[in-house]
Formats: structure tokens, C-alpha cells, sequence
């Protein structure tokens, strides 16, 4: 027994670390590529290019998740899971290259951004699920809070590696795109490894007889959707935040690193210090109270411009309020699915998204042009705002459908007997 409890956390605990790993590598590697609006913006490009090649991303994205549920029937997700990180180094490569010719072609970024776009995208929702049947429905939300943490910690020291290189060494963007391509490649030799070490893996693979087509209705029509919803406006706050934090920094007199590292110290430290009594308190209750207090944190944004203090404290709880959030927002859209669809949800999941991750910035490109940056904290506040409502609503709504289907259980039993 001692032997078969021993070999069980070998087969979990070290592929869940590698995968981890990953993880932070190619958020590492994402990370230094939140700089590419500042950077185009130096080459006489502006937040609507930006914007442009980033809802290009999209298709890329939505065309890799869309196929996911077939490329995992057929190929498994063993075999999927390092190749997320390959196309991310490709793209990353593209990018080099452009640079390099100094070419600067922008049909080169167009297609470098959506290789990494479909490169992310597949790794994020072949990680998720690894990490997911890596995980008991007791301890699921507290390994995703930690998977999620180190990967804003390798988003925030991306950056903040490229400007500490770049100020003290005059190191070129080139070679820290040469980083970012290294990192990710070597992120997948870790995802073919934890991969082979754990059978686990090999389990959350589709069974071809199951009519994905046929669960589609259901999960949009039932619990789930609430938190399709929810993610991808999530996704919308988030990507705002890291793609346009530079330029906004640039423009309000401010300094970038401040909101990095204040963002990292909440999103790390509210994970790991009080991660895990989020992830047992009661979510109906919890995640309503995080999406409002992350209201009020955005919109301390406003006050921000010129006052260093404040914008590093509104980045820290706007740190906090995301980071307990979202994990809570995934694992609670695994946990009211039912136990055959729950890959399918996690890939739904990932495609909201990568919707907002996406799209979204292109709205935000053309808000903060058009209308400044005030309007776009206002858009985003908004939201927030918006999340905190219908996740009031959508667990009322849940709630009143779970005890609908109790009392129709009892009465079906009744009936039976």
C-alpha cells in the first residue's frame, strides 16, 4: 500500500511540477513580447497596427482550439501537449527573422503574431487539461491557482528582464525575441517528459465514440456557460492590462516595472498565501466579492497618472482580485460539468478565452486612440462590473436549477418505485 501511494505521487507531483515549469517558460517568453505595442510604437507604428495583428491572432487562435477536440481524439493529448510550444517558437522566429532582414515587413508580424497566437492557445488548453486530470475535484482549483501563478510570474518577468537588460546592457529587442524563442522551445522538452511520466495524462484523451458535436448544445445551454461568459470577459480586463500597460504608463508619466512587479507580488502572493482557503471557501460567495473589489481597483486607475504610489497599489489589488478569480472562474466550469465532458468544457473554456485575449484589443487600441486612456479604464471597469452582476445572477440561476433537478429526481424516484 505504501509502495502504490508512493508510485501515485510520483506519477502526479513530478509531471505537474514539469508541467508548471512549462508553464512559467512560455509565459517567460510571452511576457517579453507584452513590450511589441512599445516596441512597434518606436518604428513608427501605433496601438491600432498593434491592435490589427492582434485580432489576426484570433483566427489563428479559434482555428487551433476548434480542431483541438479532434486533434486530441485522433493524436491524444500526450502527443499534443509539447506542440503548443514549438509553434509559439515559431512564431517567435518569424519575428527574428523580420528584425534581422530589417525588413520590418508588417505581413512578417502579422504571421509571426498568429503562429504565437495558435501556439499559446494550444498550450494553454493542452496544460489546463493536463493539470486538470493531474487533479482530484478536491485540490483541482488549488493546483490550477498555482499553475496560474507561475505563469503571471513568468508574464511579469518577461518585461521586466527586457528592461532591465536593455537599460543596463543595451541589449536589442532582437535578441530578446531570440530569448523568447529559446525558452519556449525548451518549455516543450519539459511538456514531452512530464507527458511520458504520468498514465494520467493519457486519460483525459476524448473517446472517439463520444459525439463532441452532440455536447455543444448542452454546455452552452447549461451551467457551464455561465463561466464561458465570465472568462472571456476576463480575458478582455487582462489583456487590456498587459498589452496597453506600457503605452499607458508611457503616456501618464509613469513608469511600466511598477505595474509589472506590484501586479506579480498580488497575483503570486495572494495565490500562495491565501490560494487555497479560496479555493475551499464557497464560490458563490467569494468570486462575486473578488470581480467587485476588482471594480474598484480598476478604477483606481484614474487617480493613477503622475502618482506613482497609487498606481503601484491599484496594480497590487488589481493583482489580487484577478488572481484569485480566475482560477476559481476554471475550476468551477470543470466541476459542474459532468465527468465525460469535461475535457470538451476545458477546450470551450479555452476558446472564450482566447476570444477576448484576442479580439479585445483591437477595441482597446481603437478606444484608447480615438477616445485616451481615461475611457479606456472606464470600458474595462465596466466589465468588471458586468462580471460581478451576472455572477450574482448566474449562481442564483444555478442554484434554483440544482434544486429543480432534485425535486425532479425525488419525483422520478417515486415514480420508479
Amino acid at each position: 500500500m505504501s509502495f502504490e501511494l508512493t508510485a501515485d505521487r510520483w506519477a502526479t507531483t513530478w509531471p505537474k511540477r514539469l508541467f508548471i515549469a512549462e508553464r512559467y517558460l512560455l509565459s517567460f517568453s510571452m511576457g517579453i513580447f507584452a513590450l511589441l505595442p512599445a516596441y512597434l510604437l518606436s518604428i513608427g507604428r501605433d496601438e491600432v497596427f498593434f491592435g490589427s495583428i492582434s485580432a489576426c491572432g484570433v483566427a489563428a487562435a479559434i482555428l487551433i482550439i476548434l480542431f483541438s477536440p479532434s486533434l486530441a481524439q485522433r493524436f491524444g493529448i500526450r502527443r499534443l501537449a509539447p506542440v503548443g510550444g514549438l509553434l509559439y517558437a515559431a512564431g517567435c522566429a518569424t519575428m527574428i527573422f523580420n528584425e534581422l532582414s530589417g525588413a520590418r515587413l508588417p505581413i512578417v508580424y502579422f504571421i509571426g503574431y498568429a503562429l504565437q497566437s495558435g501556439g499559446w492557445a494550444l498550450h494553454f488548453t493542452v496544460g489546463s487539461i493536463c493539470i486538470s486530470a493531474l487533479s482530484d475535484d478536491s485540490d483541482r482549483s488549488f493546483n490550477f491557482m498555482i499553475y496560474a501563478a507561475f505563469s503571471t510570474l513568468g508574464l511579469t518577468c518577461g518585461p521586466l528582464l527586457s528592461s532591465l537588460l536593455s537599460k543596463l546592457a543595451d541589449t536589442p529587442l532582437a535578441k530578446m525575441f531570440a530569448l523568447a524563442m529559446m525558452t519556449a522551445l525548451f518549455g516543450s522538452c519539459l511538456s514531452i517528459i512530464a507527458s511520458s511520466l504520468s498514465a494520467r495524462v493519457g486519460k483525459a484523451d476524448i473517446p472517439k465514440n463520444v459525439p463532441i458535436v452532440r455536447e455543444l448544445p448542452k454546455l452552452f445551454t447549461g451551467k457551464t456557460l455561465l463561466f464561458f461568459v465570465l472568462v472571456f470577459l476576463s480575458a478582455s480586463i487582462y489583456t487590456t492590462l498587459i498589452n496597453f500597460q506600457a503605452t499607458f504608463a508611457g503616456a501618464s508619466g509613469l513608469s511600466y516595472e511598477v505595474f509589472f512587479a506590484c501586479w506579480a507580488m498580488g497575483v503570486v502572493g495572494s495565490r500562495f498565501s491565501i490560494g487555497s482557503k479560496v479555493s475551499r471557501s464557497a464560490a458563490d460567495r467569494t468570486l462575486p466579492l473578488l470581480l467587485g473589489g476588482m471594480v474598484v481597483s480598476l478604477l483606481s486607475f484614474l487617480l493613477a497618472p503622475g502618482d506613482a504610489m497609487i498606481y503601484g497599489m491599484a496594480s497590487l489589488a488589481i493583482g489580487v482580485t484577478y488572481g484569485l478569480s480566475y482560477p476559481v472562474i476554471q475550476a468551477e466550469a470543470v466541476r459542474v460539468a459532468a465527468t465525460h465532458a469535461r475535457t470538451v468544457v476545458q477546450i470551450i473554456f479555452s476558446l472564450s478565452y482566447f476570444v477576448g485575449l484576442y479580439f479585445f484589443p483591437l477595441v482597446a487600441g481603437l478606444v484608447s486612440v480615438h477616445l485616451g486612456y481615461d475611457a479606456l479604464i472606464w470600458l474595462v471597469a465596466s466589465l468588471a462590473l458586468l462580471q460581478t452582476v451576472l455572477a450574482i445572477l448566474g449562481y442564483s440561476l444555478i442554484r434554483h436549477r440544482s434544486v429543480a433537478d432534485h425535486k425532479r429526481g425525488l419525483v422520478e424516484g417515486r415514480t420508479d418505485a
